[in-house]
């Protein structure tokens, strides 16, 4: 399968990592958003740089679920503390805040993708999933072109494509000529 390559990521920094979402008025599922000593969370990047509608944020780290509470406590915020490690819990964040755009990083979790109810991504117009090995991106292609999802790919600087990288998915209907990554 021929892989083009959009771009380069070359740290964690949300800017570099998922800047390529539209996120702007937007619901965004923030799975795997854990904080990071060395950039600002992806919550915070949604919603204050990029002036995302609301963020449902679910991480399973106690002391990011902690930092959120007490440095991030905005109207717009939903923290959990959940690990989202199952179809089901998927499903239900998906069915339950039916999000616009949907970031993942969930170390592996992204397979259980496969197992979902396509009426999941009714309402997802953007899905960017940090994938990490190539059955789980086999798995997530799969599903998200079942789907009627566009495909673009962002690799790891250092890192082959196939064992780990970003994979980017849209709705063509949604994506016009007026659209501009940042």
């Amino acid at each position: 399968m021929d892989r083009d390559i959009k771009g380069i990521i070359k740290d964690e920094n949300p800017v570099n990592h998922w800047g390529f979402l539209d996120v702007k008025d937007r619901v965004v599922l923030d799975l795997g958003c854990g904080i990071n000593s060395e950039f600002i969370p992806t919550p915070y990047y949604f919603i204050v740089e990029r002036n995302a509608k609301k963020v449902i944020g679910v991480d399973s780290n106690e002391q990011s679920y902690q930092w959120f509470k007490q440095n991030f406590n905005v109207q717009n915020f939903i923290p959990f503390k959940d690990m989202v490690d199952r179809y089901e819990k998927f499903e239900f964040y998906f069915d339950y805040f039916k999000p616009d755009v949907v970031k993942m990083d969930v170390e592996g979790s992204e397979i259980y993708m496969n197992a979902f109810n396509n009426k999941l991504f009714d309402n997802v117009e953007e899905i960017a999933i940090e994938y990490h090995s190539f059955p789980c991106l086999i798995a997530i292609e799969g599903k998200l072109k079942e789907n009627n999802y566009k495909l673009e790919y962002y690799k790891f600087e250092h890192l082959d494509l196939e064992h780990q990288g970003v994979l980017f998915a849209y709705k063509t209907h949604f994506k016009n000529q007026e659209f501009k990554r940042c």
